[in-house]
């Protein structure tokens, strides 16, 4: 037979040990088991074969091209994170599309080298009135750019030192100081290099501005100089509407694709009250790098917390005439109206019962200011009533039900005028959570046991900066998880899409069972109804070894497959993971991995 309850297991082991061994309790369930004697046992598509010292049926076929391997060994001290490896491998292709003897592929995964990354910085100008800005130290964050949508974000960072001792760059002119370096080993690969300068001394008000470095191929090898100029100058003033104050508010310029700060931040001060009808104009001046031309930042204000106001945006090009950044005049004229009271209940269908949910009020379009934007995280009290004061203009309500998986989220739009009175008496509706069920069988029809069962939200392709904060992107789903019981499982979810995926336990050599971008409806309630069947493995094994060849224990290898999917921008290009395990102490692995997947 190819399923074997998991406690005939532990009692083999016992019957071959002392008479005191006993039957762990989470053991003695009837989880599925894939084992064989013969491939008679294994029906049609499949053959017996050995599998990690053990005999398991496999499957006959395949289709796992583009399969991308991730190993993932213990955090390291050096780096206190994690290291994430993506292996340069076409594996894919090693699994034909049939093999009577069964897809069993022995596969050893040798770590590469890392690279070996020397820096060295030197930053220009002069700061806090004597200091170079040589001397002060960086700290600096490596942000892998993923290959393709759906791997895990991974980031490196470090700290740099002086190039010599501080007493000795003490001794000389603050313009001669020799710099800062450091020194990192992380996986080849491509990254956004993110230098932030740090406080020296006394001096922490005026510090130099940080410099992203997108985009940065990193070989085996890389001596890196980075030499950076005195740093340009955003001055201007800030044309404040009569009625408004905004001091403690704060000026920087970002990044446009990944809204990293590259700027000083300003922290502005209005001083006294402007002349009645006149405009106040507030001074503003930062420091700032901007070595891609072909760019431009963007110039951000933000209110200080608390206040109603939106934040704000300009692109640098735009308002930077000739490209001088000197003397520039930003107007905040447009946004005079003063933010109005909002209140609402979240509740149920019938409109009677509250539902105690997490809030956030994001803009669409707030009036007379298309390059403002304003959200707000907030949550009900236990009545359901939430409270906001906004500025005028049109807006998307997301309400998340607390600790309730019964209830969807909502989502439900909001416009409103200017007005001195309360925009009271909004309801949202909290919808009923879908239903996704349904029954597992295995590869012969026998009822699967003891699997987790996990739905995870698909991402979305990726949105620019400024689009993601003009423009509200919805909730994600709510991920849900459940275990097979009797071949059964019932998951309360939001409507939405999910990376669906039943995965037996490890040691089972059952793979995961995966359907990408599985679609909930948004009807009230519905229900999603799967019959699946779990099928024999593909399976790759062998070993896993460290740099210098030497067995490498207790490490994570991943496995990944591209799928495809169509959304309103067009078909996005992700992956999705099909497969997990580790490694043995002697550095073994067997991974067994979904022959195929389907929508």
């Amino acid at each position: 037979m190819s399923w074997r309850p998991a406690v005939r297991v532990a009692l083999l082991a016992c019957l071959s040990g002392s008479a005191a061994c006993s039957i762990p309790l989470e053991a003695t369930d009837s989880s599925s088991m894939n084992a064989c004697d013969s491939s008679t046992e294994c029906g049609a598509g499949a053959t017996c074969a050995e599998v990690g010292g053990q005999r398991a049926c496999v499957s006959t076929s395949a289709h796992l091209d583009g399969l991308i391997l991730e190993v993932r060994p213990r955090a390291s001290r050096a780096l206190s994170a994690e290291v994430s490896h993506l292996l340069d491998l076409d594996v894919g292709s090693g699994f034909p599309p049939h093999d009577a003897a069964g897809q069993v592929r022995f596969l050893d995964l040798g770590i590469p080298a890392p690279a070996r990354v020397n820096a060295t910085v030197r930053l220009g100008g002069v700061y806090c009135g004597g200091f170079a800005g040589t001397q002060f130290p960086v700290r600096v964050e490596f942000r892998r750019v993923a290959p393709v949508l759906g791997l895990p974000a991974q980031s490196y960072s470090t700290a740099s030192e002086p190039d010599v001792e501080p007493e000795a760059a003490m001794d000389q002119e603050p313009e001669s100081a020799i710099g800062q370096k450091f020194q990192i080993a992380i996986p080849t690969g491509n990254y956004h290099i993110y230098l932030v300068p740090q406080p020296y001394l006394d001096c922490g008000d005026d510090v130099p501005p940080p410099i992203l470095l997108p985009n940065q191929l990193i070989p085996e090898q890389w001596n890196l100089g980075i030499n950076a100029d005195e740093p340009a100058v955003l001055q201007g003033s800030l044309q404040v509407p009569q009625g408004v104050r905004v001091d403690g508010w704060k000026l920087d310029l970002v990044d446009p694709l990944t809204g990293s700060v590259i700027s000083q931040v300003d922290v502005l001060a209005q001083g006294e009250l402007q002349e009645p009808g006149t405009p106040a104009q507030v001074e503003f001046s930062v420091k700032f790098y901007w070595p891609d031309k072909e760019k431009s930042p963007l110039i951000r204000l933000r209110p200080r917390d608390g206040d109603p106001r939106p934040t704000v945006y300009w692109e640098l090009a735009s308002v930077a005439l000739q490209g001088s950044t000197a003397n520039l005049s930003l107007s905040l004229l447009q946004l005079d109206a003063a933010a109005r009271r909002v209140e609402g209940r979240t509740v149920d269908n019938t409109r009677s019962n509250p539902v105690l949910s997490a809030v956030r009020i994001q803009s669409v379009n707030i009036d007379r200011a298309p390059t403002a934007a304003y959200k707000l995280d907030t949550e009900t009290d236990a009545n359901g009533l939430f409270r906001a004061d906004l500025p005028p203009g049109e807006y998307v309500i997301f309400a998340r039900p607390i600790n309730d998986t019964t209830k969807a989220t909502a989502r439900q739009s909001l416009k409103f005028p200017a007005g001195d009175d309360c925009f009271c008496g909004q309801s949202v509706l909290i919808p009923e959570a879908g239903t996704l069920r349904g029954r597992v069988q295995g590869p012969l029809g026998e009822l699967m046991d003891g699997a987790t069962v996990l739905a995870v939200p698909s991402v979305g392709e990726v949105t620019p900066y400024l689009g993601q904060v003009l423009t509200p992107e919805p909730l994600p789903p709510r991920q849900a998880s459940g275990v097979l019981r009797k071949g059964s499982f019932s998951l309360g979810v939001d409507p939405g899409e999910f990376d669906f995926s039943v995965r037996p336990r490890p040691g089972s050599t059952y793979p995961w069972l995966v359907r990408p971008r599985l679609a909930v409806s948004a009807t009230d309630a519905a229900v999603t109804e799967l019959d699946l069947a779990v099928p024999y493995p593909a399976v790759l094994q062998g070993g896993v070894r460290d740099a210098s060849g030497a067995p490498l224990g207790d490490a994570a290898v991943v496995a990944w497959l591209p799928v495809e999917s169509k959304t309103a921008q067009g078909p996005v290009r992700a992956v999705i993971q099909i497969g997990e395990t580790r490694s043995m102490p002697d550095g073994s692995y067997v991974l067994p991995l979904p022959p195929s997947t389907s929508r």
